[in-house]
């Protein structure tokens, strides 16, 4: 397994295609609702497997100061369990910390907060619940 930024014009079409395909379709989002305004100034990490096949993603960007948020983090189902979400949160964490930032905030769905609690984040509160069925929670940080 290989974790790096999507580099060309196709890798990103199948990067933003990923994250629609596990993020939004399930709940009746239109393609195009997995992008938001943050897109350009992001870091963005895809994992992909030793095929070459696209299997995680994850992105990060700077929300002010010295604080980012990790958000669209996604694995292929076949693939959860075996380190692949891990792998792309160390390296944004890594990647942040190189860039000033050293607190992430997230929101998490509810069947992914053990695992950002596993890899060291806070539970701080309940969040939005997302297209009216998916809750969240608003977890927390510190790198350093």
């Amino acid at each position: 397994m290989v974790i790096r930024p999507p580099a060309t014009e196709p890798e990103f079409e199948a990067y933003y295609a990923f994250r629609w395909k596990i993020l939004r379709h399930p709940w009746q989002q239109p393609p195009g609702s997995e992008k938001d305004d943050c897109e350009e100034e992001a870091i963005h990490l895809a994992a992909w497997d030793d095929t070459g096949r696209l299997i995680g993603v994850g992105r990060l960007h700077r929300v002010r100061g010295n604080v980012g948020q990790v958000r669209y983090m996604a694995v292929d189902p076949g693939q959860r369990s075996l380190g692949v979400g891990k792998a792309i949160l160390k390296e944004l964490e890594f990647r942040a910390l190189q860039t000033g930032i050293q607190e992430i905030k997230l929101n998490s769905r509810q069947d992914a907060v053990q695992f950002y609690q596993k890899n060291g984040y806070q539970l701080l509160r309940p969040s939005d619940t997302l297209f009216g069925t998916i809750p969240h929670f608003e977890m927390w940080k510190r790198l350093r």
